[in-house]
């Protein structure tokens, strides 16, 4: 049976926003040492529910010409600190797009968020609210180090106006490869009860350490008790390098900004093609080809081609196979072409970001 994967946020998709790079130096961030393993879930929330906050959006959509307010809801986990100013991890999907960003502690304060840096690939974003005083921070754990079976406390503001609920269950597996969109994710599973809104809180192990960041659960109607984190090591190794370089050291694009269509005639086939080209794009592609093969890997979806990307590092190069594409614009919509020949050449991955 085919299994949907539901992203937990209301906001509408957009364009990637970058931010400026900071130094991590001077933030504070808090890392696991050996502590205690409280006895109880009151007492681990006691000591880690006010690192934990509600977040809302507003993104400005235009349909037929009109303009509306698109409301969103989610949560975040501060993590860091420089100054008065205070860095809160959460899920990409949850701010992104957003016009205005708001920020609710479980005290009830609310601050007006700036967008730091985001990352659609591994689902992080960064979001900044400046405080005079010194705002609790959550304490990374080793995801590396857990135990299936082991209990778990998810904390978050589910359906986006229930902030600081707290679900427990217990780690039902690590390492679980799971398609999120058009990305694939390697993710911690849990039973804790997981909802929309919930996206970007904490996951807990019973040290009070942040073990993992909540980002999706199943969609398809009559299963329960599949949810999913994005596991603390791979969070935290994206927090900093988004804090300190406004990107992800490592990820490559070829500059490439694709479209998904269906070729009629064939029995509904997906194909991937060019949609448009980044400035910097190798000249080597045209706009309306379709994208057949990237190195050994076929490509029907985009998320094959992001699988593809994910395999290369900056620098290495790799050899693209593809059908010159055509579009011709008709009175009412327009339609694509493709030549019957293969083009192939060979093109340099680039550093994302840069």
């Amino acid at each position: 049976m085919k299994k949907f994967w539901a992203i937990l946020a209301a906001v509408a998709c957009a364009a990637c926003l970058a931010g400026c790079g900071r130094d991590l130096r001077a933030s504070v961030s808090y890392l696991a040492a050996e502590s205690e393993v409280y006895s109880t879930t009151a007492e681990v929330v006691k000591q880690v529910a006010d690192t934990v906050v509600e977040i809302s959006t507003e993104t400005v959509t235009t349909n037929f010409g009109r303009q509306y307010i698109v409301s969103g809801a989610g949560s975040g986990v501060l993590v860091g600190s420089a100054g008065q100013d205070h860095y809160i991890v959460t899920n990409n999907h949850v701010i992104e797009g957003a016009g205005e960003i708001t920020v609710r502690t479980r005290a009830g304060e609310e601050y007006s968020a700036e967008l730091v840096s985001t990352d659609d690939a591994a689902d992080i974003a960064i979001v900044a609210i400046a405080s005079s005083e010194a705002l609790p921070l959550a304490v990374w754990g080793d995801s590396d180090a857990l135990q299936i079976g082991e209990t778990v406390i998810a904390i978050g503001n589910p359906l986006g106006n229930l902030g600081g609920t707290v679900t427990q269950g217990i780690l039902s597996a690590t390492g679980r490869k799971i398609s999120v969109g058009d990305y694939s994710m390697t993710l911690l599973q849990t039973d804790a009860a997981i909802n929309p809104g919930n996206s970007g809180g904490g996951l807990f192990n019973m040290r009070g350490q942040l073990i993992g960041i909540v980002n999706a659960k199943t969609s398809e109607e009559g299963i329960e008790g599949l949810c999913f984190a994005i596991p603390a090591n791979s969070a935290r190794a994206s927090y900093e390098d988004l804090l300190t370089y406004g990107y992800i050291r490592g990820r490559v694009t070829l500059g490439l900004n694709l479209a998904e269509g269906t070729l009629s005639g064939m029995g509904g086939e997906t194909i991937v093609y060019i949609a448009s080209l980044e400035k910097d794009a190798d000249e080597n592609f045209a706009q309306y080809d379709r994208i057949l093969q990237i190195g050994e890997r076929e490509i029907s979806s985009v998320l094959d081609y992001n699988d593809a990307l994910s395999a290369l590092k900056p620098g290495e190069s790799v050899r693209v196979k593809v059908l010159r594409g055509s579009f011709t614009q008709g009175m009412f919509s327009g339609s694509l072409t493709f030549a019957s020949t293969p083009t192939e050449f060979t093109v340099t991955a680039r550093q994302f970001g840069t």
